[in-house]
């Protein structure tokens, strides 16, 4: 079997900025790998397209452009709001002070109702500067890894494009209702 469209893949790896031996900027291993179902978006179409075919115990080592990638960092993506608008988008079950720290992500809304998240890089009593910029904008990804396990997907998880997940139910004893768990 290959990996291809309607397959679930499950990969480890190792993504790194810069070079083969540059910083480390994520590591998946065995203990809790990557699965996906391949042609459903789970990740980029430039990224899978490097995948395609490989079968179990097939190793791989490739790189992804920046314009492959995430491309060009845009100073425009940098944007200025007043804090008092954000402020007073928090319902009462957040608080705020928590949220807004710099380095921290909020999520928001774009005119279409996708959400981005906007990295907080600077906070003043009136002023809040977010940076909606992908984290690996500008860098070139290195990545090198495996493909641990393949199977078909099952139809829910081809029309969600989501890995089913089955739920377990276990017995709490005889006086406790069973619990479920994912």
């Amino acid at each position: 079997m290959k990996l291809i469209e309607d397959t679930v893949g499950s990969i480890i790896f190792t993504l790194r900025i810069g070079s083969y031996d540059g910083d480390i900027i994520e590591k998946v291993t065995t203990d809790e790998p990557f699965d996906f179902v391949f042609g459903k978006g789970a990740m980029l179409d430039t990224f899978e397209s490097k995948l395609e075919g490989l079968t179990q115990g097939d190793k791989f080592k490739f790189t992804l452009s920046k314009d492959e990638a995430y491309g060009d960092y845009m100073p425009e993506m940098q944007i200025e709001m007043e804090k008092q608008f954000i402020l007073d988008q928090f319902d009462e079950t957040i608080d705020p002070e928590e949220e807004i720290v710099l380095d921290n992500f909020l999520p928001m809304l774009d005119p279409e109702g996708n959400t981005l998240s906007g990295k907080i890089t600077f906070i003043d009593d009136d002023i809040i500067k977010l940076d909606f910029n992908h984290p690996l904008a500008d860098a070139d990804l290195f990545f090198e890894g495996e493909l641990i396990a393949l199977r078909p997907a099952n139809a829910q998880e081809i029309l969600d494009g989501e890995i089913f997940q089955p739920m377990e139910f276990k017995d709490a004893g005889p006086d406790e209702p069973p619990v479920c768990t994912f």
